[in-house]
């Protein structure tokens, strides 16, 4: 009896101190005497569950899964071992496994939000997205307050804006705690804040206040707002990548530079820092670099979207056009929620004139944000190149009436006003065409086909010392030889000279010169500048497209 008694004290104390040490953060010294323990009581399932923690916390992964096996579960008993077992497995990459404890954690009622988000990310990992939605959502069920879900519905682009605000909505939050409710808001955009509630961390608002900016193309203003944010949160991620963004949009490389060096000296932001080193070199034009540098980025996170719709952009100013549709095509499965990637996809189809296919993007883009100016102006294009101009015209028109901010349009909102002065110049509506010229060139002074097609305008109006004056502007930014026979004829029938205007008769089809192209063609966004038939966009360079938070709208 003394020798049980003895035993018993011994194992009481031994447990004691193992659980003292584990508490402690010490898993090594645990360990040791964890391994008497179970030396003395080998059958016993508490011995094994405490050498599990430790081995878990020394990441031993593989001997946490075997140990496991031996666990014996009923209930609510052991439920921590069977959870460390599946960050175990999940760790190892074992999503099989991972999935089978998740589901007996989920099926004993046990620890269940927690198995239920490992579940969805090992459907996230299997290219399963709408089952790992699924399990999210039940996460967010059963605890509204479950931030990983969330975080992972968001971040990860797995719902789009419409789909994550009625989640919101359906959430059971206590009335006392509606701030909550406005800060998860707060995160799609300063449009969809509850007014009048306090509390909201001030992170979130800026952050929203420097996305409306930026969208309504107040580029200091919102970079105003982001700088803001990362003096207190240097390594924010959303922030630093519209800060980015913005500053590709700007052409401010020496910035970029900067912040790309400022980031590399911290190991721990490795795909960020990868990133914005990547911007920089977009921002001098050198895609082809850039590229390499955002391939690498969304390899160190797959989960990087603004990284992978860079990545596209690259191949696709380098005239790659299938290059570009493949990674437009793996961040549109990765990414179900970012519509953005849809209506890339439907570019390169549109690029190599298989237009039916290109329609069925864009129109699935327009079912989920029915008033992006970016995906009608496209669907407009496509139904131009269709030979139907009434349509394409109400799609120019409809973009043009969805645009944040009319008065100044975005360098990669313009081209909706250049496409209207074509199709109003088409029409012989010289006036209108003329308005929409004027509008074009004063948000893209430093466009040369701008100035150019305002010329053309007041030439076939009979404008003629406008149009000089035009075409002067334009030789001035950008010598074209087009242009150049433009201003000549016009100096002719200035001077009385016998020069005739002969465009009378303009054809609607585009015509083998380099020049007409640029206005019996729409342009479009995100073209190459490489090829003389896009000269619609070719001055200055399009900048990276809206920053996926990029901006993902």
């Amino acid at each position: 009896m003394a020798t049980c008694g003895g035993k018993m004290d011994t194992v009481f104390l031994l447990r004691k101190n193992a659980l003292r040490l584990i508490s402690g953060g010490q898993p090594i010294s645990a360990l040791h005497l964890v391994e008497i323990l179970c030396e003395l009581e080998p059958n016993s399932d508490d011995n094994r569950c405490l050498k599990i923690r430790c081995l878990y916390e020394l990441r031993e992964f593989d001997s946490v899964l075997k140990l496991a096996k031996e666990v014996t579960f009923a209930g609510d008993k052991n439920s921590e071992v069977i959870l460390l077992a599946v960050k175990a497995a999940f760790e190892l990459g074992d999503l099989k496994t991972c999935v089978q404890y998740a589901m007996t954690l989920i099926s004993a009622d046990s620890s269940k939000v927690v198995a239920m988000c490992f579940v969805a990310k090992a459907a996230e990992l299997s290219g399963d997205p709408p089952k790992a939605v699924r399990f999210y959502k039940m996460a967010l069920k059963a605890d509204p307050f479950c931030g990983e879900a969330f975080s992972a519905l968001t971040e990860r682009h797995l719902l789009d804006h419409g789909e994550t605000l009625a989640l919101i909505d359906s959430l059971c939050i206590p009335p006392e705690l509606e701030v909550y409710r406005s800060s998860l808001k707060a995160r799609i955009g300063c449009d969809f804040l509850t007014p009048g509630i306090s509390g909201v961390p001030r992170t979130l608002v800026l952050l929203a206040g420097a996305k409306k900016e930026y969208e309504r193309n107040n580029l200091h203003q919102a970079l105003g707002l982001t700088t803001g944010i990362l003096e207190v949160e240097p390594y924010h991620r959303q922030t630093l990548c519209l800060h980015l963004c913005i500053l590709v949009d700007l052409k401010a490389t020496p910035q970029l530079f900067e912040k790309a060096h400022f980031l590399s000296k911290n190991k721990c932001y490795t795909e960020l820092a990868v990133y914005a080193i990547g911007c920089f070199y977009y921002s001098l034009t050198n895609y082809e670099r850039a590229g390499r540098y955002f391939s690498r980025a969304s390899e160190l996170d797959c989960y990087f979207a603004e990284a992978w719709i860079a990545y596209g952009h690259c191949y696709a100013k380098l005239e790659e056009g299938e290059q570009a549709l493949n990674v437009y095509r793996r961040a549109m499965n990765f990414f179900p929620g970012l519509n953005l990637c849809s209506t890339y996809v439907g570019m390169q189809y549109s690029r190599v004139h298989q237009r039916s296919v290109a329609r069925c993007f864009f129109e699935e883009s327009l079912r989920k944000t029915p008033f992006d100016p970016f995906v009608l102006n496209e669907l407009a294009v496509l139904t131009l190149a269709e030979d139907n101009p009434e349509r394409a015209l109400e799609l120019f028109q409809k973009a043009y009436d969805s645009l944040p901010n009319r008065e100044n349009p975005s360098e990669h909102n313009a081209c909706i006003l250049f496409n209207l002065g074509t199709m109003y110049r088409r029409m012989r509506l010289y006036e209108r065409a003329i308005d929409y010229y004027n509008q074009y060139v004063r948000s893209r002074p430093n466009a040369s086909h701008g100035h150019c097609a305002l010329g053309f305008t007041y030439h076939m109006l009979g404008d003629i010392k406008a149009a000089i004056g035009c075409y002067h502007t334009a030789e001035s930014i950008k010598p074209d030889s087009f242009c150049r026979d433009l201003l000549r004829r016009a100096l002719d029938l200035d001077f009385g000279a016998r020069g005739r205007l002969s465009w009378d008769t303009e054809r609607p089809n585009s015509s083998s010169s380099p020049g007409e192209l640029s206005f019996s063609t729409v342009s479009r966004r995100l073209r190459s500048e490489s090829t003389a038939a896009d000269s619609v966009a070719a001055s200055p360079f399009p900048s990276v497209g809206r920053s996926l938070d990029f901006q993902p709208q």
